[in-house]
Parts: structure tokens; sequence; C-alpha cells
């Protein structure tokens, strides 16, 4: 592969051009595959902590309906883009997709024949992945258990399942999906640095993954109940969609807020062209979204964003918050105002509430 030495790190020119191909961005903050899902890319450290403030919120264990998240999501990838072929002497040519795939996408190395997998990945997330690609490989149904053996090792258990269940299909339940179509013309502007076990941008150790898990993930939170109390529950007004949907949203958009604030972020935004220059640093470019209008008031205290709905909405409010908490020192109070195909944010200081 060439390989250029870039400082700290090691610039794949070959695997970023296979990841540009792969994938294109809007003007909007939105990464697309060449089918048009969408897909965010994440630091491993950020991941693992982002889904360690979920767990805590939801104050129950969560790590099954994850894993059947990315199992899921994983298998309607692998059957609707036809990855998996079949006939017998198409068996050594479909592992080497799958092993291209985890490559590409910075998720580690799957083995077929040893069911195991060496990642950073959170446990549960490569666990329900892999499990999607050696189902779809053997044509089996499996009940599913995984080990970790180290840090990087993950073993799966599989043991045939009996019940016959039908190919998991598009998720499409949430009401901030949006149904626009957009045009994504744009490269992904990041190089990619090879690593012994996945890639890197920057030097920071990174994964790319499609948004509809965490839409699986945030559907199965409705009617579960939080350890948010009132005081935070009440600091939201939501508007526009379905009630039942509220909290799966305020859980979502929380755990980024909180993963935002817990950060060594240090960030101030006051005017327009600071925040836009922010969020886009934060946002935007990792594919978690961005504002079509934004308007700050007078005395900087309050901001006001539009945006049109979209999968990756919860992560892009939970940014907004972070921003809008670190620069003004207070604890944000959020409506939200959802029409047709947008939706407002606002932010201004829950004290003026209180």
């Amino acid at each position: 592969m060439p390989l250029i030495d870039s400082g700290e790190s090691l610039v794949d020119f070959e695997l970023t051009s296979e990841f540009r191909d792969f994938f294109s961005m809007s003007d909007n903050g939105q990464i697309f595959d060449f089918t048009g899902r969408n897909w965010m890319i994440w630091s491993f450290s950020e991941l693992e902590r982002w889904w360690g403030i979920f767990e805590s919120v939801l104050a129950v264990p969560f790590g099954r309906k994850l894993f059947n998240s990315c199992c899921d999501e994983e298998e309607f990838h692998i059957h609707s883009d036809e990855i998996i072929s079949s006939g017998w002497f198409k068996k050594s040519r479909n592992k080497k997709k799958l092993s291209h795939r985890w490559n590409l996408f910075g998720w580690g190395l799957i083995d077929i024949g040893s069911r195991k997998v060496t990642t950073h990945l959170p446990s549960s997330v490569a666990a329900g992945l892999a499990v999607a690609g050696f189902e779809s490989f053997d044509k089996i149904r499996y009940k599913s258990e995984w080990k970790q053996i180290n840090q990087t090792e993950i073993l799966l258990e599989l043991n045939i399942d009996i019940n016959d269940l039908p190919i998991a299909k598009k998720h499409s339940h949430l009401p901030w999906l949006g149904s626009r179509t957009f045009l994504a013309n744009n490269e992904v502007p990041h190089e990619l640095e090879s690593r012994e076990l996945g890639w890197s941008i920057e030097g920071e150790s990174m994964v790319i993954l499609p948004v509809s898990l965490f839409s699986r993930l945030f559907y199965s939170t409705l009617g579960t109940k939080s350890s948010l109390g009132p005081e935070i529950l009440d600091s939201w007004e939501i508007l526009g969609i379905e009630g039942k949907y509220v909290k799966p949203l305020i859980f979502a958009s929380y755990s980024t807020y909180q993963l935002f604030i817990n950060s060594d972020k240090h960030v101030f935004a006051e005017s327009v062209e600071s925040w836009i220059s922010v969020i886009s640093h934060y946002c935007g470019q990792w594919g978690w979204g961005d504002a079509i209008d934004l308007t700050v008031g007078l005395d900087s205290s309050s901001i006001k964003i539009n945006c049109k709905q979209n999968e990756m909405l919860p992560f892009f409010i939970g940014h907004v918050m972070g921003i809008w908490e670190r620069s003004n020192g207070r604890k944000p109070r959020v409506s939200l105002l959802f029409t047709e195909d947008d939706v407002e944010i606002s932010i201004e200081s829950l004290l003026k509430y209180i």
C-alpha cells in the first residue's frame, strides 16, 4: 500500500481513495454511502464513553439491545447490498468481502473460521456486527453469546437457532429521520492512516458506523424508564412529534450532551460566525449534521438553529447543547419545534425558568 509519512502517522492513500469512493458528503454535514444511507465517524474513546453514558441514563443493562441493533442493521446492509454470493466456490470470496468490509470501515479483523473478531469497538457493537456476518456467510441463524478474551479480542459462541427468523428490514420508525433526499457531491475531507488494527485520522483511532444502528437502539427505548429526574426532563419542550418519541429523543440527545460536557473540549461560540465554525469542527466534518440557518440572541445568551430533519439529529442537538453551555457557563433549556421537513432548535438559559 502507498504510505506517506505525515509526521506522527502514515497516510494510506489507497485506503483513503477507496473510502472516498464508498462515501461522500452533503453540504449539511451528512456522510452517505452509495445507497444513500447515513454514516458517522467516531473516535473509539468517545464511542465507548457515549455508550456508558447512554446506558447509565437508561438505568438498566442495555448491551443486548445494542447487540441486536448492530446485528439487524449489518444484516440489512449485507443482504440489501448483496455482499454475500451464493455457491460453494464463493466461500473464499465471501470471506474476503467481509474482511475487506471490516477493514474499510475501521471495525478491525473478522475471522469466520475461529468465530473471533479483533477490534477496538465496544463488545456489544463488535459482536452484533460479527454475528450478522457469520449468519449471512453460513446462511444459518444462531443463538449468540460472546466473551471478551482481552482488550481487543472477542470470541463468539454460536449455537444453531431452529427459529426461522426473517431478514432484518430497513429501519424507518423515528419521526426525525426525515424523508428528504440530499445531494452528496462533496468528498470526505479526511485522510486515513493505516494502523495494525483499523485506521486513524490525524493520529486518533477512529471508526465509521451506520447511523441507523443507533436509530434501532433509540427505538428500542420506547417505554423504558430512565435515571433522569424531572429537573432534567422538564428542561425540554418538544413540539411537533408524537409524545411516545419525546423521551427516546431526550435520552439520545442528553447522552451526547453529557459526552461533550465531560470532555476536555474547551470552546467559545458567541457570534454567528464562531458558532458556524465550531459546529462545523465538532459535527459537520464527521457526518454529525450541520445548521442551515443560525441566529444568535442580542446578548449572545440564546441561539436558534434551523436544520433539516435527519437521522443524526439527537447527536447534533447534544453537541449544540454542550457548545452552548461551555460558551455561556449555564445549564441549557432546549426547545424543539418540528415542522414538515425541518426542526427549529432553540437554546437559552434554564435559569430564566427556575
